[in-house]
């Protein structure tokens, strides 16, 4: 059984519980006890063998401390939004925008400040953008569609500071466990962002279409136009909306903020872990967070201050983690424990910002709410991680690694590994909704494909990456979708039909270059 097709079983149970269910956790419990009972057929057995791969990965230090920088990071963006950072940021800079081109460049001058996590950032600057791009005469749709440019394509691609940082961080380290490879972690990452070619070719459309291209305008100040109407069920809101639309000093009004609850509800944490419902959000679940953040004054300097905190106090630590020794500050960055210097930086921050909360005289019980809520919004990422370190440990005992270097390096000419790796990435990702469950399945298999010795490791784990990124940015089942559709009143499916089709020329592009540098590379190994 070791090293040959039954290797595969684990993973090929996965793939098509998570497309069935559009949901990744469901597929890797089954794939967990499936691989269990292979190596230990008994009914007693495969149950207990599943339990004990669970509980090594948790003891593994390397995972407890990403699990833990996790669970903070919720805390950190829960005490950001509790405060009213996040409303107070937003309509501070509503009040800065004078025309459309501005209003755009003021989109992408907010991701320095709301960069941390996708969803994140869709909820605190969709609803002011909104507003205040209909006013100036710009497509709501082209609107929205530049937010969700600037969210997960571009947060791909910043290694410091991010719920994706951590995850990916974790995940290379998993699978760099099951190669020969002398890269650590951290250092494959930075290695693999010039690689994620579709975050890079959808931030320069981006780029060009904020600032070099002619900007569609929208028919009225109240219209959503191209073919957009209120979701059915709220267009009771849509006079409301449309005076707010004319006024200089958009606010975030008690019904936006209600959308903005719904949103919440209807998308769990970028993640896409726990899957996305895109049916009718249940207003009856409203998220408790924007209920608390509605009930104080927002001040942008409760987010802008724990954020450069943040910013600073993690380059300084990941620097003295590598600074022994080193002869240069990259030096010292490419020998560091990153993980560990992220964590550490993560709890001088929580402790520090709940401080000055204190000072700024928001209650004790309101920051241990932001605290703890935020952080259970991110138990779903954690679940999601351990289940996949316990699959990938599984596989590896089952030879997985072994078989896929004999038989699809023997089959697929090395030039087009990368591409073939890309495109099957993005069909999974776009399927399931999910950046992070499309890397979890096929980080493993890309780094096998490298162990053989015919993949550029950094290539390939850009690659996944990018896989994933696509489908994150363009699919309707993920929750940037859902969230956007619902905080503009964009139909979803047309919202995201035209997403795709713009993602689908994306993906093209990004293809062909990855089939040059397939070709190019495809002898420089690791």
């Amino acid at each position: 059984m070791y090293g040959t097709v039954f290797a595969l079983i684990p993973f090929l149970v996965v793939i098509p519980i998570a497309l069935w269910t559009k949901q990744v956790i469901p597929g890797l419990v089954v794939g967990l006890l499936v691989g269990s009972y292979m190596l230990h057929p008994n009914v007693v057995g495969g149950l207990q063998a599943s339990l004990t791969y669970l509980v090594n990965q948790v003891s593994v230090p390397s995972n407890a401390n990403l699990l833990l920088f996790l669970f903070g990071f919720g805390s950190f963006v829960g005490l950001v939004r509790v405060t009213g950072g996040v409303e107070g940021f937003a309509q501070w800079m509503g009040t800065r925008i004078k025309t459309a081109r501005g209003g755009y460049g003021v989109t992408w001058l907010t991701s320095v400040f709301t960069f941390m996590a996708p969803d994140f950032r869709i909820v605190a600057i969709a609803p002011i953008m909104k507003n205040v791009m209909t006013r100036l005469g710009v497509s709501l749709r082209q609107a929205a569609f530049m937010i969700d440019l600037t969210s997960t394509p571009l947060i791909a691609l910043i290694p410091i500071g991010t719920v994706f940082v951590g995850y990916m961080i974790g995940l290379l380290g998993t699978s760099l466990q099951h190669t020969t490879s002398h890269y650590k972690p951290f250092p494959l990452l930075l290695a693999s962002l010039p690689f994620n070619i579709f975050s890079w070719v959808a931030l320069a459309y981006g780029i060009y279409v904020s600032f070099f291209h002619k900007i569609p305008k929208s028919q009225s100040a109240a219209s959503t136009t191209d073919g957009s109407t209120p979701v059915p069920g709220q267009s009771g809101h849509t006079s409301a909306t449309s005076s707010q639309n004319l006024h200089p000093t958009p606010q975030l009004s008690p019904h936006l903020s209600h959308r903005v609850r719904i949103a919440r509800a209807a998308a769990s944490a970028e993640t896409g872990a726990m899957g996305v419902h895109t049916g009718q959000p249940d207003n009856s679940f409203p998220d408790a967070l924007d209920e608390a953040s509605g009930q104080v004054r927002p001040d942008a300097s409760n987010l802008i201050f724990p954020l450069i905190l943040l910013l600073i106090l993690t380059f300084v630590l990941t620097w003295w983690s590598g600074h022994a020794g080193a002869a240069n500050l990259v030096q010292a960055f490419l020998r560091a424990n990153a993980s560990r210097a992220m964590l550490e930086a993560l709890i001088v921050t929580l402790v520090v910002s709940s401080v000055y909360y204190l000072f700024k005289r928001q209650g004790i019980d309101r920051i241990m709410f932001g605290f703890l809520s935020g952080g259970n919004e991110m138990m779903s990422v954690n679940v999601l991680l351990l289940f996949v370190w316990a699959v990938s440990a599984i596989s590896a005992d089952l030879g997985f690694a072994q078989f896929t270097q004999k038989e699809i390096t023997a089959f697929v000419p090395v030039a087009f590994l990368v591409p073939a790796l890309f495109v099957l990435g993005c069909l999974i990702s776009y399927f399931i909704g999910s950046s992070f469950g499309a890397w979890a399945m096929l980080m493993p298999l890309g780094f096998a494909i490298a162990n053989a010795g015919v993949g550029h490791l950094p290539l390939i784990a850009g690659a996944v990456f990018a896989s994933g990124t696509f489908g994150g940015f363009a699919s309707p089942l993920s929750d940037n979708t859902v969230a956007m559709a619902t905080v503009t009143k964009l139909p979803l499916m047309a919202y995201a039909n035209y997403k795709t089709r713009v993602a689908i020329w994306l993906c093209l592009v990004s293809t062909v270059l990855y089939l040059g540098l397939g070709w190019v590379m495809s002898h420089h190994v690791f």
